[in-house]
């Protein structure tokens, strides 16, 4: 797959890289494409605090979850920062997808943020690859890179 130029990524490319799950190959090869600077990841300023919500949930300390959030800066990327725009957007989008086996409320801003700067969204999560199209983003599947 030929990566665009500039693409954004949600949280599941720094957890599958992180952890080496098994989507880690993926995420590898667009760190890899990053690195050679033959793309260039974006990434929606709430993606920190989703990851510190994910692990903090999961049960891990705060001292882990800095030590995890320290780990991201190996990836090459660069925030984007959430408006006031982006966040209504966001959570309208949200009021009417979101819920249990629907769009996740983090989702919601990487969708809108990727919508409003018109990148492409690397994600692995159904609903959003399901929906893109309604959602008016272009997405990109991470298990096809």
């Amino acid at each position: 797959m030929t990566l665009p130029p500039n693409l954004m990524a949600e949280a599941d490319l720094f957890f599958s890289y992180l952890t080496a799950d098994d989507l880690s190959d993926h995420s590898e090869r667009l760190i890899l494409a990053a690195g050679k600077r033959e793309t260039r990841i974006h990434v929606c300023s709430e993606l920190y605090d989703e990851i510190a919500s994910a692990l903090r949930s999961d049960g891990l300390s705060v001292d882990n979850v800095v030590g995890f959030l320290d780990r991201i800066r190996v990836v090459p990327h660069q925030p984007l920062p959430v408006t006031v725009d982006i966040a209504t957007e966001a959570l309208k989008l949200y009021r009417d997808h979101g819920g249990p086996r629907k769009l996740h409320y983090f989702d919601s801003f990487h969708v809108i943020t990727a919508r409003y700067h018109s990148l492409p969204l690397v994600t692995s999560d159904g609903y959003v690859l399901e929906h893109a199209n309604e959602f008016g983003v272009e997405v990109i599947d991470l298990t096809e890179i």
